[in-house]
């Protein structure tokens, strides 16, 4: 009986045996499956990777010619002459003759104010000097006659004298009751209509447009540049254009109080500028006859250092430092670290990786 519990014992820790050795050897297999699965998916399967694009970029040659540094100053565009109209007398306005944006002669009447008290004061001076100068003229008359002393004479003649001082003053006053133009020109503003009073403060303006004037200020740095009768380039922002200016003026002695020095630029006539518009004066404050250059933004910054790309002759960028000079916006000198005919990137040039191959889609003359 015990044997047989023994030979039992045994065939059960066989059975068991073979059965843990069987999951074990599943389990090993599926392992060594999946190592053989992944490892020949790697090697058997590589993931292919698309090249990327080369950079495009434009490129120009490195080259010598004129460079002059622009220093802008800026202004308004003013009418060369403007006159306030500040009447001389006061009252109603009874008559208005002109509008805004009239053009006028000077002496034409653009309003008048009521002259019921003058007019009989200029009237009653008037017919005065009319009897007098009556009474003057047969004195005259009669003392080249001999018919009258001097002493008659020569008060019959400082009668004349005063009637017609009494008679301009009352024609002056009364004259002031009538604005006329002081210039030709255009009616820029006019603050009076019939029936409103005025005098005492200015009734609107008169400009002269036939020439705009910058008047405008530079610093002692800028004035040694400033030449009386030199075309400048002025730019109106507002128009994205530029024009010719001529510097009509300027002094050499500060403005009371600044530390800047006037100047004026007269522009030539267009009719496309107002006064009014913004203007941006360039002045040359420095001007090199030969450098070599390249454009502004060719010259970028790497590491703290100011670089250009150039590009070899295989096609191939690479960086070089360089020491830029004079800069105008839109070229700058190069002091040192490039040569003639070089290939300069100027377009791009900040996404070059130095011996990248990078693709030129055009170049600069």
């Amino acid at each position: 009986m015990e044997m047989k519990n023994k030979m039992r014992d045994g065939q059960n820790a066989i059975r068991s045996f073979w059965k843990n050795h069987r999951i074990i050897s599943i389990i090993g297999i599926l392992f060594v499956a999946l190592v053989l699965y992944r490892a020949g998916h790697f090697f058997l399967v590589p993931e292919i990777k698309e090249a990327e694009p080369a950079i495009n970029v434009l490129v120009t040659e490195a080259k010598y010619e004129p460079i002059d540094l622009i220093s802008p100053v800026t202004g308004r565009l003013e009418p060369v002459e403007e006159v306030a109209l500040v009447p001389l007398a006061s009252g109603p306005v009874t008559a208005v003759h002109v509008a805004v944006g009239d053009q006028v002669t000077a002496g034409q009447v653009l309003f008048e104010i009521d002259k019921g008290q003058v007019s009989a004061s200029y009237n009653q001076a008037r017919e005065s000097f009319a009897a007098v100068a009556s009474t003057f003229a047969r004195m005259e008359l009669l003392y080249s006659e001999g018919a009258v002393s001097l002493q008659d004479y020569e008060s019959a003649k400082a009668q004349y004298a005063a009637a017609r001082e009494s008679l301009n003053a009352a024609a002056d006053m009364y004259g002031n009751f009538t604005v006329t133009s002081p210039i030709d020109g255009y009616v820029t503003a006019l603050n009076v209509s019939v029936g409103s009073i005025a005098g005492g403060a200015a009734a609107g303006s008169v400009a002269n447009v036939d020439e705009l004037i910058i008047q405008t200020t530079v610093s002692e740095v800028l004035a040694t540049a400033v030449k009386i009768g030199e075309t400048v380039q002025v730019r109106i922002d507002s128009l994205d254009k530029e024009y010719s200016g001529t510097i009509t003026s300027f002094s050499p002695i500060p403005s009371m109080g600044m530390l800047t020095y006037p100047l004026t630029i007269t522009m030539e006539p267009d009719e496309s500028l107002f006064a009014g518009m913004f203007a941006e004066v360039r002045l040359v404050s420095e001007e090199i006859k030969e450098a070599l250059c390249v454009p502004s933004e060719a010259v970028i910054i790497r590491d703290g250092r100011p670089v250009v790309a150039v590009l070899g002759p295989n096609g191939v960028p690479e960086l070089k430092e360089v020491v830029p000079g004079v800069d105008n916006g839109t070229i700058v000198q190069i002091v040192s670290g490039l040569t003639e005919g070089e290939q300069v990137i100027y377009s791009g040039q900040h996404f070059v990786v130095p011996g990248v191959q990078v693709n030129v889609v055009g170049a600069a003359q």
